[in-house]
């Protein structure tokens, strides 16, 4: 069983190796490099808590290859469901998408990265974890409480610049959703002031010219009020859509396909409101 030094200190370690994976893979796919952690430092929380969850529970089989290998793709599916989940509810969108994959579940997990998992997980518990251990054992003491305390600083850190810029961004999606909300009652205002200029006109076909080019008149002036307040909303909506903070800029490029179903979904609302 590990002590809680060696499990915090292992968690950050294959954290590292986790954001150093998830980079290669993604430089091999794009040519270029890419961050392609949630956090902004280099470390993907996920495989930390993954081989450490795997650590801790497969122990004690990690020795006979078979239970090994199905606990491990077990646990890691589990996980990346349940945090594939929790991503999308709060930001609305796929941070990553098996849909394409054959039997996959709601684009979270699908047969084919469970079993890498899997292989991954063993060559981790015979190979690497034997000499992460060692690195863990060998440091001295005060050396590895100083290095959990940067690593925990930083880490906390991080954290909270990136907690920031989830809470801004569904600040934005709030303001659009409002935005769309209220372009949806100008199209209402609008058709309704139509409409009663035109019931207006036939239930007052024996009345002056005068009176009907005055309605006309007052008509046409509120259509110009809401046609204008309309401009202004769309203009705000687009100059949300369009904002390009450090945050924002980062995980589109880490997550392209975040940024893509996250302006899908916002222009749907907009054409639905027009």
């Amino acid at each position: 069983m590990l002590t809680m030094y060696e499990a915090v200190l292992c968690f950050f370690i294959y954290a590292i190796l986790g954001w150093c994976v998830e980079v290669i893979y993604a430089t091999v796919n794009s040519g270029k490099f890419v961050n392609r952690g949630f956090l902004n430092g280099p470390y993907c929380p996920i495989y930390g808590f993954g081989v450490l969850i795997v650590v801790l529970c497969l122990s004690p089989v990690s020795g006979s290859l078979i239970p090994l290998f199905f606990g491990s793709v077990v646990l890691t599916t589990m996980l990346e469901l349940v945090t594939g989940f929790l991503l999308e509810k709060i930001f609305h969108a796929h941070w990553w998408d098996y849909s394409n994959e054959h039997f996959q579940l709601g684009g979270y997990i699908c047969a084919k990265f469970s079993l890498l998992w899997g292989i991954a997980c063993v060559l981790v518990m015979r190979v690497v974890h034997p000499a992460v251990m060692g690195l863990v054992h060998w440091l001295p003491h005060w050396l590895g409480l100083t290095l959990l305390w940067v690593f925990s600083g930083a880490f906390a850190a991080d954290l909270a610049i990136t907690v920031a810029g989830i809470l801004h961004i569904r600040s934005n999606m709030r303001v659009m959703s409002r935005i769309a909300r209220e372009l949806h009652n100008i199209s209402d205002a609008v058709g309704e002031n139509l409409s009663d200029g035109v019931m207006g006109a036939m239930e007052r076909t024996e009345k002056s010219k005068q009176e009907l080019a005055l309605r006309r008149e007052l008509t046409g002036v509120e259509l110009d009020e809401l046609k204008e307040k309309a401009a202004q909303l769309t203009d705000r909506y687009r100059t949300i859509m369009e904002e390009r903070t450090f945050w924002t800029r980062r995980m589109r490029r880490a997550f392209p396909q975040l940024g893509e179903q996250l302006r899908e979904r916002m222009k749907e609302r907009l054409r639905r409101a027009k």
